[in-house]
């Protein structure tokens, strides 16, 4: 049976709005308790995400102190224009070294003779050779045999097999370059010519091509020590040390120190101090208790967030003396602070005073992460608390319908309840007119 939704029938009674003033008298109370619940669970959910972030901060700033991120790094430090460059690793060992750089590598390059731009020089086939690796073979067709249609066919058919070519016009005319990819002397260029009208033999290695830079390996020397390379760029020539050679200087020793450098290890101590410091203010704002005009935070009255603080400060506390030899200190609110000069003092004295303490094998250090873990893992306290949130916030979702589903019923019964009025009323004024009618009628007989 439809639902008749509109206003009085006869009665002039509204029908419409009669039943929805009842109906939302009725939601109203259950309305109100679901709207308080999922505004508090969502702000709880909100906090302990907050919490969580800010707990995962303090474990990523404790893994930067794990293995060699717990000791002072190595500063490597070179004389002005010595003709190198370097950087040190924490594995390198402190001190000074003499160094000469005698040659550089470089990558064998050739040209040929000038010739004026746009004329045929030849064709056929050249055969290039990096090295001791594979030729290969470049085809020079019938009527393209400039020195652009040369470079054009190498660039083209020798793509990736670490040969370029390039021209230059000087004022003597149009010279091809051909540039080995590799540098070194194991990256010298073989350019050999065979078929064709002859003309690409002025292109050869044995023919018309001269060097323009040799194929030449770096050689160098540290505390006497000699040392010859394709590269550049040596990484393995001292322990942790990376070298990278630009400029030879024949002769002329120049000196590499190799220092200590707390720089990064103060930096990541620092970023220790700002996440535990972040953590501890997340949690006093979120279970704040308000009153005196304060607001209440989401966790206010909940148990968590004293028990973490609880933790982290009797962390530090158990330490306090190593740390404070460090240079940390505490203030009344238990953030943390560091003295940077005092800092300096004790790493220098103590290189691995850092790691003893909050590497991931110190015992502070493990009992840290450990205790982070118990938190924010995917099976911590954090986790645990978010899951029994969601449930909570299903369940609100689940009443809601079910508010829905009651309250749809509820329209439905006074829908029929006010029809039915509206109906009887209708017939009642109905017969209240026909009698009035028939009186009327005796009355002027």
């Amino acid at each position: 049976m439809a639902t008749i939704t509109s206003a009085g029938i006869g009665s002039g009674l509204n029908v419409t709005e009669l039943v929805g003033q009842l109906v939302a008298a009725e939601r109203a109370p259950s309305d109100n308790r679901l709207n308080a619940i999922e505004t508090s669970t969502k702000a709880q959910i909100s906090a302990f995400g907050s919490i969580k972030a800010a707990l995962s901060g303090i474990e990523s700033s404790l893994k930067k102190l794990d293995g060699t991120g717990g000791l002072p790094g190595r500063k490597a430090t070179v004389t002005t224009d010595a003709g190198f460059t370097a950087s040190a690793g924490t594995s390198a060992a402190l001190g000074t070294y003499s160094v000469i750089v005698e040659k550089l590598a470089t990558a064998h390059k050739l040209q040929s003779a000038a010739v004026t731009a746009g004329s045929h020089v030849g064709n056929g086939t050249l055969t290039l050779q990096v090295g001791s690796g594979d030729a290969f073979d470049v085809t020079i067709d019938a009527g393209k045999g400039t020195l652009a249609d040369i470079r054009d066919a190498i660039n083209s058919q020798a793509a990736g097999k670490g040969v370029t070519a390039t021209l230059v016009n000087g004022n003597s005319g149009q010279v091809l370059l051909l540039s080995s990819g590799t540098t070194g002397a194991a990256g010298a260029l073989t350019v050999t010519a065979n078929g064709g009208d002859g003309g690409l033999s002025a292109l050869t290695t044995g023919g018309g091509m001269t060097e323009v830079t040799a194929a030449q390996d770096a050689v160098v020397h540290v505390d006497g020590i000699t040392r010859t390379s394709s590269s550049n760029t040596l990484s393995d020539l001292v322990d942790g040390i990376t070298l990278t050679l630009t400029k030879a200087k024949p002769g002329e020793a120049f000196t590499l120190d190799v220092g200590s450098d707390a720089s990064t290890l103060k930096a990541s101590m620092l970023g220790f101090i700002s996440a535990y410091n972040t953590a501890l203010g997340a949690l006093r704002t979120q279970s704040a208790a308000g009153g005196e005009g304060k607001t209440a935070g989401p966790l206010s009255g909940d148990a968590a967030p004293r028990s973490i603080t609880a933790s982290l400060r009797n962390a530090i506390g158990s330490n306090y003396a190593e740390l404070n030899a460090l240079g940390l200190k505490t203030a009344v609110d238990g953030s943390l602070s560091l003295d940077g000069s005092k800092f300096d003092a004790a790493i220098a004295a103590n290189p691995g005073a850092v790691k003893s303490l909050l590497g991931e094998d110190a015992d502070l250090g493990k009992n840290m992460r450990d205790m982070l873990h118990n938190y924010v893992g995917a099976q911590g306290l954090l986790a645990d608390r978010g899951k029994s949130l969601d449930t909570r916030m299903k369940t609100v979702t689940q009443q809601r319908a079910d508010l829905d589903a009651r309250m749809e019923r509820l329209e439905a019964s006074y829908r029929r309840q006010f029809t039915a009025l509206d109906a009887m009323m209708a017939q009642m004024q109905s017969t209240s007119s026909y009698i009035a009618q028939q009186l009327g009628a005796l009355n002027s007989r």
